[in-house]
């Protein structure tokens, strides 16, 4: 960044950085406070001979529908798809914004505990990340399935998706509650506890406020760029689940939008425009992400629903408005990429 805006202020960097890391801790702390020593509900486990659901939300058909994969028509209790005591989202959020701060304030970050800290948050998004993907997948075929028209529908549609997503919901919440119980998350806790207390953070002298966020903002920034410029080629044509690819772009674009909204109230406007250009990116990177995920759920329940002897029509209509929609998200983030690298965004 060519240029700093300097503010007449008394704070230090290293002030605004850990009150940063104060807060996403605190609300750490907050995410987790529910029991999780209760079982967790697990009525819809899947068996070994049901689908399998990989990476961000695709899966993966490899034997004939057994007997419980079967829709009952009858069946419209969906209290199996929730279980119990694990806000997904809330957590994934939490998790990811402590991530933000860590990896964008690093270079000003001092100790060993930091280094531990990033791998455990890597651990522990990995585990989490994949449940709430799932969830937005969900998310994404319901809105398909909502908007058809009635006359499309052929065969227990809804009920096969409710048995599929039952049984993967379930699943993945319960390995998030089994992550909250490994000596892992404990050490997690206690690493991000140790930051805020005792690990020293650069940055101390006023005068040099706006120079050292303006530096680690840059860092940020230009780690993105780089990640961004690759982004839609590896997105366009694409046949993979989820294009998991993408992920470290979405971490990039996150990082620096966290990083310049930090940075505010000393870089000004400036860190505003950029953070709003990488939560752009982010955004666009995670529709395009969830659509061809949605797809890919869609060739597999018609593959399912095929050998269980149903009607797969209406699965070929929901894959067009799914491929319709990642092709919009194409467009979209090719427009948030070219918005995010012009130039004059990156001179603070």
């Amino acid at each position: 960044m060519a240029k700093t805006k300097t503010k007449a202020s008394s704070v230090t960097a290293s002030t605004l950085v850990l009150a940063a890391l104060r807060e996403r801790v605190a609300a750490l702390h907050a995410a987790v406070e529910f029991e999780t020593d209760e079982p967790v509900a697990a009525d819809a486990a899947a068996d070994d001979d049901t689908a399998s659901v990989e990476d961000d939300g695709g899966s993966s058909v490899t034997v004939p529908a057994a007997p419980e994969e079967v829709p009952d028509a009858d069946d419209d209790d969906d209290d199996s798809v929730v279980a119990a005591g694990v806000d997904v989202e809330g957590l994934a959020e939490v998790l990811s914004d402590l991530d933000a701060v860590v990896a964008g304030f690093a270079p000003l970050i001092e100790g060993t505990d930091i280094t531990a800290l990033r791998a455990e948050l890597a651990w522990a998004r990995a585990v989490v990340d994949e449940a709430h993907g799932l969830e937005e997948t969900v998310d994404v075929l319901e809105e398909l399935l909502g908007g058809l028209d009635p006359s499309l529908r052929l065969g227990p549609v809804e009920q096969r998706l409710r048995l599929v997503v039952s049984a993967r919901t379930t699943e993945r919440r319960d390995a998030v509650a089994t992550m909250l119980t490994q000596p892992e998350w404990t050490s997690l806790v206690e690493h991000a506890d140790r930051l805020v207390l005792t690990a020293p953070i650069a940055g101390t002298k006023p005068k040099h406020t706006a120079k050292v966020l303006a530096r680690t903002l840059t860092t940020a920034d230009e780690a993105a760029r780089q990640a961004a410029d690759a982004a839609v080629v590896e997105a366009r044509g694409s046949d993979r689940a989820g294009d998991p690819q993408l992920a470290p772009v979405i971490a990039a674009a996150t990082t620096v939008a966290t990083t310049a909204r930090v940075t505010q109230p000393v870089l000004g406007k400036d860190a505003r425009k950029l953070a709003r250009a990488a939560d752009a990116l982010a955004a666009a990177l995670v529709e395009r992400r969830r659509s061809e995920a949605a797809a890919h759920w869609l060739v597999d329940l018609a593959d399912l629903a095929h050998r269980a002897g149903e009607p797969s029509f209406t699965y070929g209509v929901l894959h067009v408005g799914a491929r319709t929609r990642r092709e919009q998200a194409d467009e979209a983030l090719a427009a948030a990429v070219t918005a995010y690298t012009k130039p004059k965004l990156h001179k603070l």
